[in-house]
């Protein structure tokens, strides 16, 4: 790949139209001394673009990987545009990437999201030409001597949702003296008549999992033929095929009966968990697609209902060049069977299975041992009449062609040991993932890593009561993860561990394996008894939408001659003082997913009256994060409105609004880089916070909070008000408030006082 640079400084040059005199020495210091190229392992320079990439087929980004950058590299930034006739099309522009990342995976967002020239969001945008030919689309990673720190006097930001707007001329001008070098890969691509309308929907987001109608199942020769690789494996007592007209889903719970996780030295703490419904959708009629398919999840499953992975832990591979950094085999983190636990405590398979294979009834070559999602079938390390497999035979997914399906994928000894991409069409939003854990408030599951050097002595059993524990050592000392069927309801857990992750700590939780299962206690560390809600918030079943429901202040100290109705809507919690005394706390406990909820309460007391709220929005530890490990791991956001109305005039005396003062307790993460990060931990790296006590006496009315901002006014817009908000009238006053941002503020005290209206003074 040539080098970029001279190209790229000319046009950064004639964008910003200032002199770039100040970047010529880092020009000169580095353009002869690096190799920095950019590839991708679905294309190459001067090829193709395939039409996955496009609005012809899935909408996502393509995968690119990138080496030889200069030393001096602390960030990156990239850049997709096209060379129309009316000028510069800009699709994908992405900035502040980690310095240390070497590749960005299909469908993937590193560092933060630019705009497009399509429809001005920060997102990529798919090529989707509207008028006919060839079309040449260019990629171009830029190695940043730093991370680019965009100021309003290089170009009016809009700001939708707290996030700039940053198009691509206002990129290149903030890049323009701090570039080492850049790397460009060039394709093109052409709509065919058929798919030349131009498609607005966007490309649905995976499910966590594919449940198919059991009444209607619909016989076929290749859904039988998949129904018989199951029955002679004798699985089919465990394991149902279903099929429809498209798929043959073989449904499980994941968890396969011969032992488990002994073996592991490079152990994430993770413990196999069942996963009841989980549904593989196969395809029925195979086809080979134009271009390859890798996944960062299951490729295809087993015939005993256990999800297969490529071999790598991280990410989508380059199926081109073997990574032995990422091998989960290399790195000892699976067991004797070739599969272990992930990262939300599912069970699969990296390698061959071994220990399921001799639990077949059918153990010879000709057996199929799995399906991959494409449609094609698994067999092991021999050819189905049992000759050996000949180096150079099988090709870059692990696979060969065959006379009875067209193609087949085996297994091997030597790398990629299993499927490693997928050759035939699949639709990657119908893939199955498993259902994270819910209930884990406290995080003592979200952050489990591989310990340094490997523990030791790891076994796994199962007892007669249903438990299941992992044990094993590290340094001396002996760790453990048990869990028990929970009487909260199906696939819900009763967790007990001490982990090293969380510093050798006991540690209890009840989870649940299904988002419907509500009911999940938060986790308690036995060593400090602390948790992150107040002791007395109740319960109340999940995702079960209630009516509003006017509850009457139970406190004796609140009271007084006028009559007053409080209504109040949080995302997610809240409780409402007057003065030291509570009035209300949510009765929708902050655990709770989708936690949103109104509340109406009747109390009486007299003017003025001290008010005082703490809001908080749900996180999983002090990274300020939520759902993480999983895909959708992100920054939650926040929200909170009020309005009190004096009963006996029936006249609106607060609302919240600007007017109001607060003080910020808990703020995470403070760089929001951390909500990309494949493994953040609370206080390390980008996902640092700030945390601290409310001051001792703020609930009383003398206390001064002069020192307090004021709160910030957020618009639906902004906050989208979900379950309960629409059951108020709300006072054409009443603004929804948060601090600053409604992304990393996450726990805020408020004060305001309310004074009798001056109709009411005699």
């Amino acid at each position: 790949m040539k080098n970029m640079w001279t190209l790229s400084l000319a046009l950064v040059c004639g964008l910003s139209l200032s002199a770039c005199n100040e970047g010529t020495e880092l020009t000169q210091q580095y353009s002869d001394t690096n190799e920095f190229t950019l590839a991708s392992s679905a294309m190459v320079d001067g090829g193709k673009l395939p039409i996955t990439y496009t609005c012809d087929g899935e909408s996502i980004n393509p995968p690119f990987n990138w080496s030889g950058a200069p030393e001096a590299t602390q960030s990156y930034a990239l850049i997709m545009h096209h060379n129309a006739p009316d000028g510069i099309h800009w699709y994908w522009t992405m900035y502040n990437i980690d310095r240390d990342a070497t590749q960005i995976n299909s469908g993937e967002t590193l560092g933060l999201l630019g705009s497009n020239s399509v429809n001005d969001i920060n997102e990529y945008a798919p090529p989707c030409s509207k008028g006919p030919g060839v079309k040449s689309y260019t990629y171009t990673l830029y190695a940043l001597s730093e991370p680019v720190n965009l100021s309003n006097d290089l170009a009016e930001l809009t700001v939708s949702n707290n996030h700039a707007k940053v198009d691509r001329d206002t990129l290149l001008a903030a890049m323009k003296n701090i570039t080492l070098d850049s790397a460009e890969l060039t394709v093109s691509y052409e709509r065919d008549g058929q798919s030349s309308k131009q498609r607005t929907e966007k490309r649905p987001k995976p499910a966590p999992f594919i449940q198919p109608d059991l009444s209607k199942h619909i016989d076929s020769a290749r859904c039988t033929t998949i129904q018989q690789s199951v029955s002679d494996a004798g699985f089919d007592k465990n394991v149902d095929v279903i099929c429809d007209e498209t798929y043959a889903y073989i449904a499980s719970s994941t968890y396969p009966d011969h032992e488990m996780m002994t073996g592991i030295t490079g152990t994430n703490e993770q413990i196999p968990v069942p996963a009841e419904g989980y549904a593989a959708p196969i395809k029925l009629e195979p086809k080979k697609a134009d271009t390859l398919t890798t996944i960062d999840a299951a490729v295809g499953v087993a015939v005993n209902g256990v999800p297969i992975y490529d071999y790598s832990s991280q990410g989508e591979l380059d199926v081109s060049q073997y990574d032995a950094k990422h091998d989960t085999l290399v790195l000892g983190q699976l067991d004797n069977c070739g599969g272990h636990s992930g990262r939300g405590d599912d069970y699969h398979y990296h390698v061959s299975p071994t220990c399921m294979i001799d639990t077949m009834k059918n153990q010879e070559s000709d057996a199929i041992i799995g399906w991959a999602y494409d449609g094609y079938p698994l067999y092991g390390d021999k050819n189905p009449d049992g000759s050996a497999i000949a180096q150079g035979d099988l090709d870059v997914c692990n696979g060969q062609e065959d006379d009875e399906f067209g193609y087949r994928y085996q297994t091997s000894a030597t790398p990629p040991y299993i499927i490693q991409c997928l050759v035939g069409e699949v639709d990657t939003s119908k893939l199955p993932r498993v259902a994270p854990l819910s209930g884990d408030t406290q995080g003592i599951r979200a952050d489990l890593r591989p310990p340094a050097g490997g523990v030791e002595n790891l076994t796994h059993t199962v007892s007669k009561d249903g438990s299941r524990t992992m044990r094993y050592s590290y340094q001396g000392e002996d760790y453990f993860t048990t869990y028990t069927p929970s009487k909260q309801g199906d696939s819900c857990y009763d967790f007990k561990q001490k982990t090293i992750s969380n510093g050798g700590k006991v540690e209890e939780g009840t989870f649940c394996r299904n988002s419907d299962q509500a009911k999940a206690e938060p986790a308690k560390n036995l060593a400090t008894e602390k948790e992150d809600r107040p002791k007395s918030e109740p319960k109340r079943k999940q995702n079960v939408l209630t009516p509003l429901v006017t509850v009457n202040s139970t406190n004796p100290n609140i009271s007084g001659e006028h009559h007053f109705k409080l209504e109040a809507w949080a995302d997610n919690w809240f409780a409402a003082y007057v003065g030291e005394n509570l009035l209300i706390e949510d009765s929708v406990s902050i655990t709770t997913e989708r936690s949103f909820n109104a509340e109406r309460v009747i109390f009486s007391e007299d003017y003025p009256i001290q008010l005082n709220l703490i809001i908080k929005d749900f996180k999983q530890n002090d990274s300020g994060l939520e759902y993480i490990g999983a895909r959708n791991q992100q920054m939650g956001d926040g929200g909170f409105i009020m309005q009190v109305t004096d009963i006996d005039t029936n006249e609106v005396v607060s609302v919240t609004d600007s007017s109001w003062k607060c003080e910020v307790l808990h703020r995470a993460p403070l760089n929001k880089l951390c909500e990309q990060e494949s493994n953040p931990v609370a206080g390390e790296g980008y996902c640092t916070f700030m945390s601290k006590e409310a001051p001792n006496n703020w609930l009383k009315a003398d206390f001064d909070d002069s020192s307090w901002v004021n709160a910030t006014e957020h618009d639906t817009a902004s906050v989208g008000p979900k379950d309960g908000y629409n059951e108020i009238t709300w006072n054409e006053n009443a603004q929804i408030i948060w601090g600053d941002d409604l992304e990393t503020v996450n726990t805020l005290i408020c004060r305001a006082t309310i004074e009798q209206p001056e109709s009411q003074q005699k």
